[in-house]
């Protein structure tokens, strides 16, 4: 094999690992436990993020970003927020519904977020784009039909995610114009404001008191362990992902990085049915490549929009995955580069 193949193929394959990871950790986190701690999960992978940010910029790695001040961190923190509620209502989703239905409903996002755009930016929204969102409503009510284990609270945090999700895409593109922020700013900014968020929401929404008193239990040492590796493991993958992203960017072109995004949600489907213990039926199975070909057809039609637009016009956001990839800013997102 080439190096220009390996030096393509690498960074694809490290975005898909730190995808799947990703979601895989997340959902076994806020699902496998006695104690469902959200926000201590988003404190650590927020914590790991910047932590591992600084550490790969110090030894030399390729990662550079704004440092921290006040006019920016003043602009930026309503989109901070907004992504904090986006991550914690998809990580209630993911507490409650599968990860395979939870892969079919996020595509909705895409449908809110495209609307969402048209009415802010002017956007059009194509016959092929009207396409592909019917094929993500038929693939989400296949999916809720043979749903074997229907729990009301998962579909009303899948509903206020897809809901937060739009808010954040939005509101980020109209902001990020603003600040120029580019490549790992985005990251880095969001990670460090939401940090002392987290860690305030944790202390005062969760029961820290019945986790102490429960995991002192020395019965509960081995689940302690698991769930410890689970925190750290999340905290690693934010940070993977968060690399992973503009340098799958970087090595390939972004029509190539968003069907990768609708490409890898199928192994994720796939991977999660092998290692969750959940009942899969023919009309969930269905009901994933409905919502994966979906995706395709919309990253295509996302993609043929974008050829035929003048330079710089806005145009509808790629498919919008379940993990923090699209924190970073891609560069049709952002008009002027960044000052570092």
């Amino acid at each position: 094999m080439s190096s220009s193949v390996l030096q393509t193929a690498i960074p694809i394959l490290a975005y898909c690992a730190s995808s799947i990871t990703m979601t895989l950790v997340n959902k076994l986190v806020l699902s496998s436990f006695q104690f469902h701690m959200v926000f201590f999960m988003l404190a650590a992978q927020a914590f790991g993020s910047v932590a591992l940010m600084v550490l790969a910029n110090r030894v030399g790695l390729n990662v550079k970003y704004r440092a921290m001040n006040k006019r920016d961190a003043r602009t930026w923190f309503p989109v901070a927020c907004s992504q904090a509620l986006m991550l914690y209502t998809g990580g209630k989703a993911l507490e409650y519904l599968n990860v395979p239905l939870f892969t079919v409903f996020k595509n909705l996002t895409i449908i809110a977020v495209a609307y969402g755009e048209k009415w802010v930016f002017k956007a059009a929204v194509t016959s092929l784009m009207l396409v592909s969102f019917g094929m993500m409503v038929m693939s989400s009510m296949v999916g809720a039909w043979n749903d074997m284990t229907f729990n009301g609270w998962g579909y009303f945090w899948m509903s206020t995610n897809c809901l937060a999700s739009a808010t954040f895409v939005i509101h980020m593109r109209k902001v990020i114009k603003q600040v120029n922020f580019q490549d790992f700013d985005t990251v880095y900014f969001n990670n460090l404001l939401t940090l002392p968020l987290y860690v305030v929401l944790s202390l005062v929404q969760e029961d820290w008191s019945g986790f102490v008193d429960y995991y002192s239990d020395k019965a509960n040492a081995v689940e302690l362990n698991s769930f410890a590796r689970g925190i750290f493991i999340s905290g690693i993958a934010a940070f993977a992902i968060s690399y992973c992203s503009p340098w799958c960017l970087r090595t390939t072109s972004s029509t190539t990085y968003s069907m990768i995004g609708a490409l890898n949600k199928l192994p994720i489907a796939l991977f999660a049915m092998m290692w969750f213990p959940e009942p899969d039926t023919a009309g969930g199975v269905l009901a994933v490549l409905l919502g994966f070909g979906a995706g395709l057809v919309y990253t295509h039609a996302k993609n043929v929009q974008k050829q035929a637009q003048p330079s710089g016009s806005q145009v509808l956001p790629p498919p919008i995955s379940m993990d923090r990839l699209d924190q970073t800013a891609r560069p049709d997102e952002a008009e002027h580069p960044s000052n570092k």
